[in-house]
Formats: structure tokens, sequence, C-alpha cells
């Protein structure tokens, strides 16, 4: 019955969309924008109508709300068309701006607005020299401007000068949470976390409901080992604009393992990205032993690889009813639930596997072997906002390449920049592309000797397989990665390669290819 009813609701909506698409092409733009704001009514969170609000704004002049509703819908996909719309409609606002400043050069909102708009298009050194030229102009602005330009600067990997920018807007506002923040993020990217936690500790007392300054904080806990306050302050998370919407669907209380789980059904579900679903998967069986009954719920490229856990589960996808349940947990809290440690970290590897009939097709697709297998991820997924400080060029991968070995594209999402790149490099395989789901992405993974992948699903479910995989992190890493090891207590068949310095891929490539070179 509930699934009749979505179907209905979505019709209705795919009715209104094609009515706003009539309207706007007449020129009727409020109409279309009424019969979108209906269509939102209907079936919330269906995202094609958030692309068509941002056609008809734009087309309304309305660019900064056409901005919004563009980015709304690459929070949730990567599709590359809406990326283009979105940058034109912030190619539009430029040439405002441009206009404008024709007209004054000294009007310092055009300057910031400007950067503002330069940054969203990833051109972070221009954005850094109009934050120049507005600092020259409005002096009574300084450290709001100064905290602009070190956001600029962090985004062009360059920590150090950005933490040189907070310092000198906290010199003038030491008593701006916001900045604070900033430079305590900061210091947690260059792995100073007794500084860094004593900036957030300052914010807080300033504004204690700056949530995002907790859950950054337990970030820096848990890099350092401490697990039992790392997780307990986790749970702030709940409290931040990134993660105040997700929420589960359940209406019964959550479980945080005080309660006793015998002849009880609980609900878990995953929260946020792939990589960390998969990552605390590992926690699933350890909750099925205690519990009368677990349910998972995972996003549905997830369904099938879930039920490898090998324990007494049901697995359904994010799109299916809940059943009865008497307590649900987000994954991500379990490791508090269950009391975990970093001593005591769940590492049984595999912890999940392939199915044999999917291996059985990829061993025959692939052929006879050769010479060594290395399956490749260089990028993770294209969503908003792209992480691209985490991500590499592919062409740094050229050394590796000319390695005796089989290079086997494992990105189903190839970032557009990269698409030269790859056609022009025969030697390596691009099976990655036509992977369904993670299953058969698993499947691929166990015809290979190793994975190497910058942090992400790649890198997480090589490891849950228990397949060597070689991970290749930025200068700040993430706090799952700890701080300055080799190797991972969540994934025994890891091996870090760290950035020596910000943004030095190219010395990451060179420590694997020194490695792979002794092995191949």
């Amino acid at each position: 019955m509930q699934a009749m009813q979505r179907n209905s609701h979505a019709q209705r909506a795919l009715d209104l969309i094609a009515e706003s698409v009539s309207l706007r092409r007449e020129k009727r733009h409020e109409e279309a924008l009424r019969r979108l704001e209906e269509a939102a009514t209907v079936y919330p969170g269906y995202l094609p109508i958030l692309v068509e609000k941002g056609i008809v704004l734009f087309e309304s002049g309305r660019s900064e709300e056409a901005i919004e509703s563009f980015d709304q819908f690459l929070k949730s996909s990567g599709n590359s068309q809406v990326r283009e719309l979105r940058d034109m409609c912030l190619k539009h606002a430029l040439a405002n701006c441009d206009r404008m400043l024709e007209e004054s050069r000294e009007n310092v909102e055009v300057f910031l607005r400007r950067a503002d708009i330069l940054q969203r298009l990833r051109r972070y050194e221009d954005a850094a020299r109009d934050y120049n030229a507005a600092l020259g102009i409005r002096v009574n602005e300084v450290a709001i401007i100064l905290n602009k330009r070190a956001n600029a600067l962090l985004e062009l990997d360059r920590p150090e000068d950005a933490l040189d920018g907070y310092n000198r807007a906290l010199e003038l506002l030491p008593t701006n949470a916001s900045l604070l923040f900033n430079r305590a993020n900061v210091l947690q990217k260059l792995a100073r976390m007794d500084e860094a936690v004593a900036d957030y500790d300052r914010a807080l007392e300033l504004r204690p409901d700056l949530a995002e300054a907790k859950m950054e904080r337990s970030h820096c806990r848990l890099a350092t080992g401490d697990f039992e306050r790392g997780f307990r302050e986790y749970e702030s998370r709940w409290e931040t604009a990134q993660l105040r919407q997700v929420r589960s669907g359940s209406s019964q209380p959550l479980w945080l393992g005080k309660e006793n789980l015998a002849k009880k059904t609980i609900l878990l579900w995953a929260e946020q990205g792939y990589g960390d679903t998969i990552q605390f998967l590992r926690y699933v069986p350890l909750v099925a032993r205690i519990a009368g009954a677990t349910v998972l719920r995972v996003p549905a490229g997830l369904q099938s690889l879930a039920k490898s856990l090998g324990c007494r589960v049901s697995v359904i996808s994010t799109g299916d009813a809940l059943p009865a349940h008497d307590f649900h947990c987000p994954l991500m809290s379990l490791p508090l639930a269950l009391d975990s440690k970093l001593e005591t970290i769940p590492a049984d590897i595999p912890y999940l596997s392939a199915q044999s009939e999917q291996v059985e097709k990829w061993r025959i697709r692939l052929g006879a072997r050769s010479r060594p297998r290395i399956g490749l991820a260089w990028a993770g997924r294209r969503r908003e906002p792209v992480n691209h400080t985490r991500d590499m060029r592919l062409e740094l991968f050229d050394p590796l390449i000319r390695l005796d070995a089989d290079i086997i594209s494992l990105q189903k999402e190839v970032p557009d920049e990269d698409r030269p790149v790859l056609e022009s490099i025969g030697q390596i395989a691009r099976p990655g592309e036509e992977l369904s789901d993670f299953a058969e992405t698993a499947a691929l993974i166990e015809n290979l000797d190793m994975v190497i992948s910058v942090d992400s699903v790649i890198a997480h479910l090589a490891g849950a397989l228990g397949k060597p995989v070689w991970i290749m992190l930025r200068y700040s890493g993430e706090w799952r990665w700890l701080l300055d090891r080799s190797d991972s207590p969540w994934y025994p068949t890891a091996r870090l390669f760290r950035q020596k310095v910000p943004g030095d891929w190219a010395g990451v490539v060179a420590d694997i290819v020194r490695e792979a070179g002794l092995q191949c």
C-alpha cells in the first residue's frame, strides 16, 4: 500500500513538473514556481523538483536562489549537467560583479561578493586576490576579510598561510567564536590537536550552542585514540547543520547500550557516507548477538553487500518502509553503545565478502592473469561539497602506471577533468564505470592482488574484504586513520601513505612506486 502511495505521489509530482516546464517556456515564471511548490508538498525530497526550480529561478533573474536550489540537488547527486547549470549561474553572478567593479573599484561589498563566487568556482587564487583588494579598501572590517581570505588559502591546501590569517584576525577580534573555530580547524589539519582542542573549548565558552565545535573537538579526541571521550562527544553531530536533518524515520527510543536488547528488535541505520557505513558495519554482528532481532537499514547500493555480514540480521534499503522495532541506533553510535576502545576495535577481517558467482564472472571477464593486478581509485563521490583536497588528479599516477602490473580503474564516477587523461592512457582497464553496486565492486576487487586508493569508500571496501590496500592520505588525514601511523587498527591489511607536505600527492605516489617496485 505504501509503495502504491509513493508511486501515486511521484506521478503527481512529475505532472506538476511538466506543467511548470510549459509555464516556464511561456515566461510565466511565478506560476511555474507555484507548481513546483505544490510538487514539493506532494512528494518531499524529490530531486528533479530542485533542478526545474533552479532553472525557473535563473530565468527569473534570481541567480542567488537558483544557485541554492542547484546546490541542494548536488548534495544528493553528482550529476555533471546540474553542476554545469549551477556553475553557469555562478558565472552569471560573477559577470554582474565585474560590471559593477568597472563602475567603481572602491566597492568593497562587490569585491567580497566576487571573492565568494570565485571560491564557489574553486578559483581560490583569484578569490584570495579579491580579498586582498577588499583589505586595502575597508580597514574597519579587516578581521572578517582576513578570515575569508584564510578560508580560501585553506582550500588551496596552504594551512600554514591560513593559520597566519586566522591569527591576525584574532588579534583584532580575540573573542570571536567563529574565528576561534576556524583556527581550531586548521590546527586540527596540522595535527596540533592540543592547541585545536583549546580553541574549540574557548569557542564553546563564547558560544555554547556551536555544535560544530563540539563535533570537531570529538574528531581531535578520536584521532589521538581517546575513544571514550571522542565517541561520547561525537553524539553532538546531530546538532550540526550538516546532520540536523538526517533522520532514521524511527519514533522509537535511541539505544546507546543501556537497555537490555534480549527479546527486543533494534533498527541499525546508515547515517552518512558509503565509506562510513562499511567501516561501522563491523559492529552489527556484535549487536545481533545480544538482540532478539536486528534490522539493518542501508542505502540500496550497499544492501546486497551487507547481507554477507554472516550474522542474524534483516537487511533493508533506505527506500523501504520501517518494520516494527523497539529501539534504533545509527551505525556510527555503535562504538559508544558497545564501549569500544582503540584496543578493542572489532577487526576480524574479512567481515564482508563477495558472492562466488559474481567473483567468477569477473575472473572470466578479466581473463588469464599474467602479472599482478592493482585496483586504483583516486577520487571519491562527486557530491557537493566535492572534497578536492582528499582527491587527486589521475595524471599524477603516471609513475605507478609504468609498473609491471595491470592497472584496473575502480572509479564508478570519473571526475570530468580526468576523463581526457583516462582516455589517453590505454594501460588502464575501466570496468569500474560498469559496476552496478558494491557487491559487484567487491567481486571485482576479489580478483585483484591489491588496491591503491585515496581515503574513499573503495579503501574501506578493500579493507573490509581483507584485501591488501594501500591508502593515500592528505597531510591532515582524518580522525579514523589516527596520527603518525602507517598501519590501521580498523583494517589489518591496510598500509597508510601520508603526505609529508600539504598537497604533495607526487611524493605519496613516489613512496608507493618505491614500495610497489619491491613487490611487483
